[in-house]
């Protein structure tokens, strides 16, 4: 599981509840129907016009398998699998084909499927890959791109709850009691922009960076693997494989899977 991303939306949460119960002697206030319809049904409505319901189907999945996803040793993982392979075919031309469906790396079990099939030469082997791998971050980026869109949408509905709570207000100025009406009237308008400020901030400009962030990671687990199956076809030494693959390593994480190695 993605802990860092658990912990996030766990302290955001506490940070969230804390503040409403700490800053009103009437929690009650931030439960305004006419705020959260405004801003959740004016977000949801705006986000269906820009964007298709199927794709907020694929995106909810990724989004789930990424959340709960194990990413702290995913370049460590790719690197142990494609050595593995190295080795494993210098001594049987068969390996590959036996490893295919135990491979954990998607994108490394797609292109040991091309050649188990076989007849793609290297070269082309290697524009196919290529390919997948832009088409792949494309995707990505336009997911991140999404959720970038959908989180302007919350603060200017928002302002429009507000708006429309201000607008009811001073229409009933001029009436009996109008001045012990002002301050809870506005509090209740405000709550729609609280809302606002919160969804974009806490919710949809936090999944897109965290989105970016794994798109940029998985950017380099294929290249990892497009460089390890380069590297594999032309028959080099495992031990070649490995310190070409642990090039896209930092020092530390280079040393730390040699002492998990050993």
């Amino acid at each position: 599981m993605n802990l860092s991303s658990l912990f996030g939306v766990l302290s955001g949460l506490v940070v969230l509840v804390g503040a409403i119960l700490t800053s009103s002697k009437s929690a009650r206030v931030f439960l305004d129907p006419h705020g959260i319809l405004i801003v959740f049904g004016g977000t949801a409505a705006a986000g269906l016009i820009c964007f298709p319901l199927r794709f907020y189907i694929g995106v909810t999945r990724a989004l789930i398998k990424k959340f709960f996803g194990n990413y702290i040793t995913r370049f460590e993982s790719v690197i142990f699998e494609v050595v593995d392979l190295a080795k494993g075919t210098r001594e049987n031309p068969n390996y590959m084909k036996n490893k295919l469906n135990s491979l954990q790396t998607p994108f490394l079990r797609d292109a040991v499927s091309l050649i188990v099939q076989g007849g793609i030469p290297q070269e082309a082997l290697d524009t196919i890959l290529l390919k997948r791998a832009a088409t792949y971050t494309k995707r990505y980026d336009y997911d991140v791109s999404v959720f970038r869109t959908i989180a302007k949408f919350p603060p200017a509905f928002g302002l429009m709850g507000t708006t429309l709570g201000m607008i009811s207000l001073l229409q009933n100025l001029g009436g009996n009691d109008a001045q012990k009406m002002l301050g809870p009237a506005m509090a209740i308008g405000l709550v729609a922009t609280f809302y606002g400020i919160v969804l974009a901030n806490l919710v949809f400009i936090p999944i897109s960076e965290n989105l970016a962030v794994l798109n940029r990671e998985d950017e380099t687990i294929r290249a990892i693997v497009i460089d390890g199956m380069r590297l594999i076809s032309r028959k080099e030494h495992p031990r070649i494989v490995e310190e070409h693959l642990k090039s896209y390593l930092m020092p530390d994480e280079r040393l730390k899977m040699g002492n998990s190695k050993a």
